[in-house]
């Protein structure tokens, strides 16, 4: 008999173990067929189809029912796919056949064009219709063990909607404050509509053609932020041609543009949000996802093989405790990447960890643990002697967010050091979601608390990343180097900027305010720092933006 990997796929982002320690971690799509992916060759040998010419976004309906009597647990996933060449959307459920929605015979017609989605608590899902410059509405209805995809309505007056992203106003499962937002890529403007039952009223627009604060070239990708799974009043949006991810904010009945980031991609085609309110990015000429924190700050990167890359997915579930009454929006530590459709590419699923990354011990006087921590995670500073294994001295440092921290070193702390023969400064992330990975990284330390010298040149991330001002260039020299020169380089690979002073052994600071050698500011965009040492060359990325 032929399974449906697809649906598969969507019994696996259930009851998918946790991850391993890292920030991005693959896992089997279908471990009880032993697939790694879904892809072209996949499918044919599975179902005799082809069964997509060109996936392009992805969502998630997914459901957890809790019992005080057997069967206790019961759960349910569906998943709906996009297709623009074939006009029409792929879905179905785990354990049951697949099914096609085009429209056509619908009371709202033929799709055109199908690109990204979005899907709220109600099981209602936002199609944005680029062919026929709408957003489409359905109702997901699930009963029976069935899915079927019912038109509602459609919101008209758009021009090429590459983008949508629904938000809950922050109180899931209550109507009357819910959103819509299009990124309405062919008038270059983000547009806000209130929800009802009946339609989709239009609240606030902002942009018109331009690179500047309030214009917009190209967008093409939208999400809205969370914080503890619910949605925040962000909305972060993707511009294609200024090649930068914007910050929004949805107040007082108006969009008010808060900041923006510039990045390296020239398309992104994909946003997304996860349960703490990181922002996933689908870069897919750069066949990359880059992982930022909510202030935009970038923490990590997901690269490994990727074959252009359309859309990445973090899929929410209904919880509901029917022991207690209750009912919860809860956001999985698993993501969806859907990528090319070929033979050896196409859907693939990733555990979401954590990682402590790029860990040093800075400072002489004052000396700290200095990290990128990679997601949500409790944090813990511990000080152990490498010699026997044993713990010296051990503090919490709480709940933190993804991004760069220095955590200074307490007087405790080199007392601790002062008493271990080897002393390492350890720092371990739990991560926040239910039975989640943990990642340690550790840093050695002298008798006297002051940082041991590395083997090798280390260098560290500059803070802060996006500059809008001036940044913090920092990297560690072994004993005995001699030589070392720190340049500057725009993203073509021209020098910029030469920093003329004679680097030492130990921690090295740099103040770059984002200008040339010979004074002038330097335009918005990627920047590399790069340095050189011993026949070695070490490489830094940054973004200006003005």
């Amino acid at each position: 008999m032929r399974r449906t990997i697809l649906l598969t796929l969507s019994l696996t982002l259930i009851t998918a173990g946790s991850p391993l320690a890292g920030t991005f971690d693959r896992t089997r799509i279908a471990p009880e067929l032993g697939l790694d992916k879904l892809t072209r060759e996949v499918a044919h040998e599975r179902l005799g189809r082809d069964l997509f010419a060109n996936p392009y976004s992805t969502v998630t309906i997914g459901s957890v029912d809790v019992y005080p009597v057997f069967p206790y647990v019961e759960a349910r996933t569906f998943q709906i796919v996009s297709d623009p060449r074939w006009n029409r959307l792929v879905y179905g459920e785990a354990g049951r056949s697949l099914k096609a929605f085009s429209g056509a015979s619908g009371s709202l017609g033929a799709l055109s064009d199908p690109r990204g989605m979005a899907v709220d608590e109600n099981n209602h899902v936002y199609v944005a219709d680029a062919g026929n410059d709408r957003v489409v509405v359905l109702k997901a209805s699930t009963e029976f063990g069935e899915i079927e995809l019912i038109p509602l309505y459609d919101i008209k007056g758009l021009s090429r909607p590459f983008g949508v992203a629904y938000s809950d106003g922050g109180t899931p499962f209550k109507a009357g404050d819910d959103y819509l937002y299009v990124a309405d890529t062919g008038k270059n403007r983000v547009v806000a509509f209130a929800l009802g039952e009946a339609g989709a009223r239009q609240t606030a627009t902002l942009g018109e053609l331009g690179s500047g604060s309030g214009r917009f070239a190209g967008p093409m990708a939208i999400a809205v932020g969370r914080s503890g799974g619910t949605h925040t009043r962000d909305v972060y949006v993707a511009d294609a041609h200024t090649r930068r991810i914007v910050h929004l904010k949805h107040e007082g009945g108006g969009l008010q543009w808060i900041s923006d980031a510039q990045h390296d991609a020239d398309v992104v085609t994909s946003l997304e949000t996860d349960q703490w309110g990181n922002l996933y990015a689908a870069a897919p000429n750069q066949s990359v996802v880059r992982k930022f924190n909510a202030s935009l700050s970038p923490v990590a990167e997901l690269h490994s093989d990727l074959a252009r890359p359309r859309s990445f997915h973090v899929p929410f579930f209904n919880v509901r405790d029917h022991r207690a009454g209750s009912v919860e929006r809860v956001g999985r530590p698993n993501g969806l990447s859907v990528e090319q459709w070929t033979d050896a590419t196409g859907v693939r699923l990733w555990n979401l960890g954590v990682e402590v990354s790029d860990l040093a011990i800075v400072g002489s006087d004052a000396p700290a643990a200095h990290f990128t921590l990679t997601d949500q995670a409790r944090v813990t500073l511990d000080i152990t002697d490498a010699s026997t294994g044993r713990a010296r001295a051990s503090r919490s440092a709480g709940s933190l967010a993804a991004g760069v921290y220095t955590l200074p070193l307490l007087e405790e702390d080199l007392r601790a050091a002062a008493g271990a023969g080897d002393p390492v400064v350890r720092v371990s992330a739990v991560s926040s979601y239910p039975d989640g990975p943990s990642a340690v990284a550790r840093a050695r330390l002298s008798s006297k608390g002051a940082a041991v010298l590395p083997d090798q040149a280390t260098m560290l991330s500059n803070t802060p990343n996006p500059v809008q001002y001036s940044t913090r260039l920092t990297f560690v020299l072994p004993a005995g180097s001699q030589g070392a020169k720190l340049r500057a380089f725009d993203a073509g690979g021209r020098l910029v900027r030469t920093f003329e002073r004679r680097f030492t052994a130990g921690l090295n600071e740099v103040i770059w305010d984002g200008t040339n050698d010979r004074g002038a500011d330097v335009p918005a965009g990627v920047y590399f720092y790069r340095l050189e040492v011993g026949g070695k060359r070490l490489i830094r990325k940054m973004v200006l933006v003005r």
